[in-house]
């Protein structure tokens, strides 16, 4: 790092890159590991886009680009290699996006979506009275499913409305038509997976320098909170 003027002990500045850049890319960028490493990319079907994986910019404030720009112009390797996570990150959604198309446009998929959903209202629901009616859902079911499939959801959260259908059928539906969702998508998860990671270690890395030599917390630390107990005055004997 080179400065016209160098910052000194305890800099503002310096406190303005750990808390509103790197701090929050550093949070982010565990998540997104952890994400690509379970297949969870939490692609949605309507945005096209993953919903939990953005790019550098988008984890930061808007109100905080300001900052992100100083913090570039003193750093600009950063800015090429958060480049370059983005790109990473949009031939991914490219590549699923590509899959999920090809999937919904596959008859036998169609067919099985049909096939299941008929039996999930012929025989499941009649048993359990509870079980939500999916026939206004029919149009859509497909597009979930193969949104399902790409995020390796194969199990589903109780609150979701195809809960019961997705427990009764996820499994056929992975054993048909899992490699389907996986045109190019396992090279490009990989491919952003190296890159996060290296970003992510580099960035802890310079976090732990920049507090050692300016001499700034980690993370803000915030004032006691007002009680009554220390807000009473205090006696003096």
């Amino acid at each position: 790092m080179s400065f016209d003027v160098k910052p000194g002990r305890g800099s503002e500045r310096v406190k303005a890159w750990v808390y509103t850049i790197l701090n929050p890319v550093i949070d982010s960028l565990r998540r997104e590991t952890g994400l690509l490493k379970s297949g969870n990319l939490s692609w949605r079907v309507h945005s096209r886009r993953c919903e939990y994986i953005r790019p550098i910019s988008e984890l930061i404030d808007w109100d905080q680009q300001p900052n992100l720009e100083d913090f570039l112009a003193e750093h600009p390797t950063f800015g090429d290699r958060f480049s370059r996570h983005d790109s990473a990150l949009a031939g991914l959604e490219q590549a699923i996006t590509k899959s999920v198309q090809e999937l919904l446009s596959a008859p036998d998929f169609q067919g099985q979506v049909s096939k299941c959903l008929d039996d999930y209202e012929s025989r499941l629901r009649p048993a359990n009275p509870t079980y939500p009616d999916l026939l206004e859902l029919q149009g859509k079911t497909a597009e979930y499913v193969a949104e399902f499939l790409a995020n390796n959801s194969r199990a589903l959260p109780r609150h979701y409305t195809l809960y019961a259908f997705w427990s009764e059928y996820a499994e056929a539906f992975f054993r048909a038509f899992a490699e389907t969702t996986q045109y190019d998508v396992s090279d490009k998860t990989r491919e952003l997976l190296g890159i996060s990671e290296e970003l992510r270690v580099d960035l802890e890395a310079l976090r732990l320098t920049l507090v050692r030599e300016y001499d700034v917390p980690a993370a803000p630390i915030e004032p006691p909170r007002a009680t009554p107990e220390n807000n009473s005055p205090r006696l003096r004997w």
